[in-house]
């Protein structure tokens, strides 16, 4: 039985063959490829076989795309007019709660939230432009005696700040319409309570 080796190649022709590879692949690069992709085309063989164009169309493809922002809110655009060209995040919702009260003319009502001792209740309210004679106050829970606490009494359209609750129970205003129309409040809240409402 005979052994057949095969020829090994000789280092010069490895030589030439890697050579030859190398003007091969340097043939495609400056060719094709440069013009295909780069629209790079030292030689007009690019044009002439339309690979240039291939290179126009990923250049448009690649472009960023136009981006249209809604209009902000009065409030945001202000925000925003003061960048500096930094990216602001949108401004989250500042009230928990808003609900819109009708206070009868001649009349009065009281609206509540019942809040734990240490609770924060954060608010704002304003009229629709008439003044309120108003009393913001809490009664202790589970009091028989009448006993109540004013945090605020005055005569105003709106009225803005945070409570921490003394003590536990119902705490929020007392309106008075003394005008001869009805008047709306628009109250926002935020914090650690649970809604009792119109009283």
């Amino acid at each position: 039985m005979n052994d057949i080796n095969p020829p090994v190649p000789s280092l010069k022709s490895l030589i030439i063959a890697s050579i030859f590879a190398t003007l091969l692949a340097t043939l495609i690069l400056i060719s094709a490829v440069l013009p295909a992709e780069y629209g790079i085309d030292p030689t007009g063989l690019g044009k002439m076989m339309g690979l240039t164009a291939l290179s126009a169309q990923t250049k448009a493809t690649s472009q960023p795309l136009a981006i249209t922002c809604p209009v902000l809110p009065p409030q945001a655009s202000n925000q925003a007019s003061g960048s500096t060209g930094t990216t602001q995040k949108q401004p989250q919702p500042q009230w928990q709660d808003s609900v819109k009260i009708r206070v009868p003319a001649g009349k009065g009502l009281e609206y509540k939230f019942h809040l734990l001792k240490g609770a924060a209740l954060e608010y704002s309210w304003a009229t629709d432009g008439a003044k309120l004679y108003f009393d913001f106050h809490g009664e202790p829970k589970g009091d028989k005696t009448g006993y109540f606490k004013s945090f605020k009494e005055s005569t105003d359209n709106q009225s803005n700040g945070t409570l921490t609750a003394p003590f536990e129970g119902p705490h929020g205003w007392y309106w008075e319409n003394k005008t001869r129309e009805p008047v709306t409040i628009i109250l926002n809240t935020k914090g650690s309570y649970r809604i009792l409402g119109l009283m």
